[in-house]
């Protein structure tokens, strides 16, 4: 358990509390080297093929029973390269090796696991299933970034890890902070190739922990969060997205005052503004994965609705991991 003491209380333990929490960071960021600890040293990738074929890589060959072979492979970031024969017909595809979901996982350390894991070949991955027509007769290399196709529909969860925050709540002075955590539901419809309308809600919050623990509070403590919905237009280019569009969003301040561990008394009655708000989102994203991305969402929000009607700027910029789930070809 976590307590969070005012300063003017007890400056000492806090400082205490605050090296503690310094020291679990560095030490879940040095020994956290997710690939190491979750990939095997081999990779397992499932062949189907449109008819039946021998299937050779390198100096082993495996037939297909009903369409479908698996390879066990040591992973490397060397590619492999795998060649079908089939009715004296002969393809040859290569497929070559990516960094795995295990080692992206890396970014919640600070990315120090990826430092630890760069030579290790426990970082590579090969797709777990693979696509082969043996009538294709010309060489080509697996593409794991199929471009998405008109009509194309999918679902997306994300997690907005770093919010920060500037608000104007009313009667008040402007406040401003950055912290963690947040959640985020959607859908995408490609409407053209490599561009697609999005519908997303989304709740974001200024946790002060980059990873979940309970806290006890003391005295006054301010807490930021938004609630909003986006509506977005977006363009593909290569792994890049951008994306612009429209928001409603929920923008709330809140003073609390906790009376726990004999703090002092509240310099004020506790308070909770809010205003519901029209603005603009605007975000990229770098795709790193076939279903995950890292982005940067820029949401200002511009006119006020309730609980008045005026011109008042606020935003919220938040770093995103994304994960897409295609629900309809």
């Amino acid at each position: 358990m976590i307590s969070i003491r005012p300063p003017v209380v007890c400056n000492q333990i806090q400082n205490d509390h605050m090296k503690q929490l310094i020291t679990i960071l560095i030490t879940s960021c040095l020994f956290s080297s997710c690939a190491t600890l979750l990939n095997q040293p081999t990779a397992y990738v499932t062949l189907k093929t449109t008819k039946p074929a021998l299937i050779i890589s390198g100096t082993d060959s495996v037939e297909t029973k009903e369409n479908k072979a698996v390879l066990t492979l040591e992973r490397s970031k060397n590619p492999i390269v795998l060649t079908t024969i089939s009715d004296s017909l002969k393809s040859q595809i290569t497929v070559k090796a990516r960094n795995s979901i295990a080692y992206k996982y890396n970014v919640f350390n600070l990315g120090i696991g990826a430092l630890i894991e760069k030579g290790s070949p426990k970082r590579y991955e090969y797709p777990w299933t693979v696509k082969i027509d043996p009538s294709d007769t010309t060489s080509r290399v697996y593409d794991y970034y199929k471009t998405p196709h008109k009509g194309q529909l999918n679902l997306t969860c994300t997690f907005p890890w770093v919010n920060s925050f500037y608000f104007q709540p009313s009667h008040e002075t402007s406040k401003a902070n950055t912290g963690f955590w947040g959640f985020s539901a959607g859908l995408e419809y490609y409407y053209k190739d490599k561009k697609y309308l999005s519908l997303a809600g989304s709740a974001v919050m200024d946790f002060f922990i980059p990873f979940p623990a309970p806290v006890d509070f003391s005295g006054e403590v301010e807490n930021m969060y938004s609630v909003y919905s986006s509506l977005m237009d977006n363009f593909i280019f290569g792994r890049f997205t951008l994306g612009y569009g429209l928001n409603y969003s929920r923008n709330t301040w809140k003073l609390v005052y906790h009376d726990r561990f004999d703090p002092p008394p509240p310099t004020r009655e506790p308070a909770t503004k809010s205003s519901n708000s029209i603005g603009l989102t605007i975000d990229g994203y770098y795709q790193i994965g076939k279903r995950f991305h890292i982005g940067l969402i820029y949401r200002p929000t511009l006119l006020n609705i309730k609980p008045e009607v005026d011109f008042k700027y606020e935003h919220l910029i938040s770093i995103d991991f994304a994960w897409k789930i295609r629900l309809k070809q």
